[in-house]
C-alpha cells in the first residue's frame, strides 16, 4: 500500500480512539509554549497555516487569536477539526501537493505531521513552506530526533497501521537551513503520546 495512504487511512480509522487516548494523558504544555513563541507579536489579522492539523486542537487555539487554515488528508480528522475549531478554514489535501501564493502566511505550524511524509520529499516540502511564508515569517516544525523509516501494525493498540519517515536531528536542522530557514530554537522534547521517546522541536524563521 502507498505509504501516504497508510497514514491517511490509519488516521481515518482511529480518529475518535486517538483523540480519547490523547485526552487521557497529562496536558502537554510544551506544544502551547511553542505556539506562543511562533505567533508572538502577530496581529489578529495574521494568517497561520496548521499543516497536518489532525483533530483541530491547535487549530482551535490558533483560530481564537488569528486567521487559521488547517490542512490534513484524513477526512475523519478534518471532521473532528471542523467541530473543534469552527472559526478556522480547513482543506483536505496532501501537504506535499499544496499550492498557495508566495508570502501567503505569517506563520506555519507542522506538529507531528512532516514525520509521516516519506523523507525523500522533505527537502522540497520545506522549500515550499519557506515560499508560503512572508519575509521574516516563522515555522514551528516537529521533526525526527533519530533517523528511522517504517511502520507499526497496531499503533498505540488502536487497531490501525501507521507509517513514519524522518532523519535524525542534525540532518533535519541541515535540511531547514538548506531550505532557507534560520534556526531560532531547537530541542529534543518528549513524545506527547508515547513515553520514552522524543522528537526535534524547531522554531525557524524565513531567512532574507
Amino acid at each position: 500500500m502507498n505509504q501516504k495512504r497508510i497514514v491517511a487511512e490509519g488516521y481515518d480509522r482511529i480518529a475518535d480512539g486517538l483523540l480519547a487516548y490523547a485526552r487521557r494523558l497529562p496536558p502537554y504544555g510544551r506544544k502551547v509554549a511553542y505556539l506562543e513563541r511562533l505567533t508572538q507579536g502577530l496581529p489578529p489579522s495574521a494568517r497561520v497555516l496548521d499543516l497536518g492539523c489532525g483533530p483541530g486542537e491547535q487549530s482551535a487555539w490558533l483560530s481564537e487569536r488569528f486567521r487559521a487554515i488547517g490542512v490534513d488528508f484524513s477526512r475523519a480528522q478534518l471532521a473532528l477539526a471542523r467541530a473543534h475549531a469552527p472559526a478556522a478554514t480547513f482543506l483536505l489535501a496532501d501537504m506535499c501537493s499544496l499550492w498557495f501564493r508566495p508570502a501567503s502566511f505569517d506563520a506555519i505550524a507542522a506538529i507531528y505531521s512532516i514525520i509521516h511524509v516519506p523523507r525523500g520529499e522533505h527537502e522540497r516540502l520545506l522549500r515550499n513552506l519557506r515560499a508560503f511564508l512572508k519575509p521574516g515569517g516563522r515555522l514551528f516544525a516537529v521533526l525526527g530526533a533519530q533517523a528511522w523509516e517504517g511502520s507499526e501494525a497496531n499503533w498505540l493498540d488502536l487497531g490501525a497501521e501507521m507509517f513514519w519517515s524522518h532523519f535524525d536531528a542534525d540532518a533535519g536542522l541541515a535540511l531547514l537551513r538548506g531550505a532557507g530557514f534560520t534556526i531560532a530554537h531547537s530541542a529534543i522534547e518528549p513524545d506527547s503520546l508515547q513515553d520514552g521517546s522524543g522528537h526535534l522541536f524547531v522554531l525557524a524563521e524565513k531567512a532574507a
